[in-house]
């Protein structure tokens, strides 16, 4: 399902109990401005019922209010990069609602990244096997690899203990990936979980083995 609605007078109350928020006021049916306690004030529209958020359903969320970022409830939403770089190429944003909440301490809530992916871009990119890191929607990544190593399809993940549900939501959320990453240096993977990983042909692993099986993959 990807008819989206706007979520903005049910949004408006969640935002303003954030600590930097002072209120949240509705500007109309498809968007409200946030004001912050120490930084600049923004405007958000707030959409609901999106599965995949695409670069055509951006331009019509912008063509119908001119809100600085496109913020995507409920938690299991997720965007396309194009459809971010689309809103950028017009001046807005999209975030999830994860990352909404995150960025309000930003001086420019506008091109914050969940710290978890932004943070494995970055060390995958400096790897001496990757030529290129290139995203495909808030939580995977596509790595462009030397040498004759084909391309590696790579989502991100953030658990404490990473059991059997965990890896099939993120099989879910993102197809055809070859490795799910646990961000979470103090995180395990479970033994059933990596059993599963196996039967499904994708890798399971934490950062320390990713960097090191790189060239294997």
């Amino acid at each position: 399902m990807n008819d989206f609605r706007y979520a903005t007078s049910w949004f408006a109350p969640k935002i303003s109990d954030h600590d930097a928020v002072e209120s949240a006021t509705q500007i109309s049916s498809r968007h409200l401005m946030v004001q912050r306690k120490y930084s600049r004030p923004f405007s958000l529209a707030a959409v609901t019922g999106v599965e995949t958020l695409t670069p055509k359903m951006v331009d019509k969320i912008l063509d119908e209010t001119q809100a600085e970022i496109i913020c995507l409830v409920p938690k299991a939403s997720h965007y396309l990069w194009a459809a971010r770089e689309k809103a950028q190429a017009r001046g807005s944003d999209v975030q999830t609602m994860s990352e909404v909440f995150w960025a309000i301490t930003e001086e420019d809530p506008k091109g914050f990244l969940n710290k978890d992916v932004a943070i494995t871009r970055r060390i995958l990119g400096q790897h001496s096997r990757v030529r290129t890191v290139e995203m495909i929607c808030e939580a995977s990544m596509k790595l462009i690899r030397e040498g004759a190593r084909s391309d590696l399809h790579l989502a991100v993940e953030y658990q404490y203990e990473f059991g059997v549900e965990a890896l099939v939501r993120a099989l879910e959320r993102h197809p055809g990936v070859k490795v799910v990453l646990n961000s979470n240096p103090n995180g395990r993977e479970t033994s059933a979980a990596l059993t599963h990983a196996g039967h499904a042909g994708v890798r399971l692993l934490g950062m320390s083995s990713l960097m090191s099986e790189l060239g294997k993959l």
